[in-house]
């Protein structure tokens, strides 16, 4: 039975910056030590440029990353206890699933018998014993994720790293794999980085979220709490379905604002930002209701995962409504709609997006 590690550290960017040609990297954040932080951003934002830093594959230009109090800055990779999972695996061909795992403890100075145990007891602990004496080309993609997983936790890191381990896997895969990796870091305890540019893979795995845009962490926290506090406009539209409905007019007196599709009540307390704004509602949040104070035309429906995703337009460029609807059969398309919000569930963010 592999032990717990229970220690892992705190990792923390202070004032790092990184420049490689046009692209500018600026982080000043800190991982939670034993919890998973998921780094969610769009392709080219910088999420793998933060974690070869984090691995000691890269150097920065300027500030300081630490592991715990101990300052690994310029510390190679192989001086940092730091396990690192690829998305195309890495494994050594010629080399048995058991040989791939002990090759780590091996370099580290552990005898061939002692490194084959700890091998053992991590490929137990990613449920790939009975194949470790097959090699990787005879492996699917999910096990030879499986086996890169098992070989940098058999380093005994305090960090685990995780670089889109599961792009390259088909959808049910991916559900699998990710409940592998959430077991795994929930029974070792270790401090785990995974970067990702998937909405749901980040929500659903994050203990801690970190969005990323432009080499920039533009906010962190709770999964849930940036799910529906995002801080702006884009970080909204990237966590992925949300209403999207510009700000026309606005009654502070009152606290509502009037958009293409009806008059929104909005909480008293609620401040309003300068023109142009955007409401923001997320698609639980939203549902059909003969006398709601939205109304919109059905231009899609799409049936997934038990329930239909439903799209209206209130008739203005950019503005969208969308919701869940639980029925048998959807509404039809160019169906008028009117529909209700949950009470203190719409967001009122600066900025607008004419592109529908």
């Amino acid at each position: 039975m592999v032990e717990q590690n229970m220690s892992g550290f705190e990792l923390s960017f202070a004032d790092v910056r990184f420049t490689r040609g046009s692209f500018r990297l600026e982080a000043h954040l800190s991982f939670p030590a034993g919890r998973l932080t998921v780094i969610l951003g769009p392709s080219g934002c910088g999420k793998s440029t933060l974690l070869d830093l984090a691995a000691g594959f890269l150097l920065p230009e300027s500030g300081r990353i630490l592991e715990g109090k101990w300052d690994v800055t310029s510390l190679a990779p192989e001086k940092r206890r730091v396990g690192v999972v690829f998305q195309d695996y890495a494994l050594f061909p010629n080399l048995s699933v058991l040989d791939n795992v002990a090759f780590g403890p091996r370099v580290r100075g552990k005898t061939r018998k002692e490194a084959h145990h700890i091998a053992g007891q991590y490929l137990e602990l990613c449920h790939m014993s009975p194949l470790s004496d097959r090699k990787p080309l005879s492996l699917s993609g999910g096990e030879c994720q499986r086996v890169s997983l098992a070989r940098a936790l058999a380093i005994n890191p305090e960090l685990l790293l995780l670089d889109e381990p599961f792009g390259s896997l088909d959808a049910a895969l991916r559900r699998e794999l990710r409940a592998e990796v959430r077991r795994i870091q929930k029974e070792t305890g270790i401090t785990t980085i995974l970067v990702t540019h998937d909405q749901d893979e980040a929500l659903s795995l994050a203990d801690h979220l970190a969005v990323m845009q432009d080499g920039r962490i533009i906010q962190s926290g709770e999964p849930i709490d940036i799910w529906k506090n995002p801080v702006d406009l884009s970080t909204a539209l990237f966590l992925g379905r949300s209403t999207r409905l510009k700000a026309l007019g606005v009654d502070r007196d009152a606290a509502t604002i009037r958009t293409s599709a009806g008059i929104i009540r909005m909480e008293s307390h609620v401040v309003f930002p300068d023109a142009p704004a955007t409401l923001i509602v997320r698609p639980e949040d939203m549902r059909l209701a003969d006398n709601g104070p939205l109304e919109g035309v059905v231009i899609s429906a799409e049936f997934v995962e038990g329930l239909w995703r439903i799209w209206l337009t209130s008739g203005e460029p950019g503005d969208l409504l969308d919701c869940n609807y639980y029925g048998n059969h959807p509404p039809h398309i160019g169906d008028s709609l009117r529909l209700d919000v949950a009470k203190g569930a719409t967001r009122i963010l600066p900025g607008q997006i004419d592109e529908p």
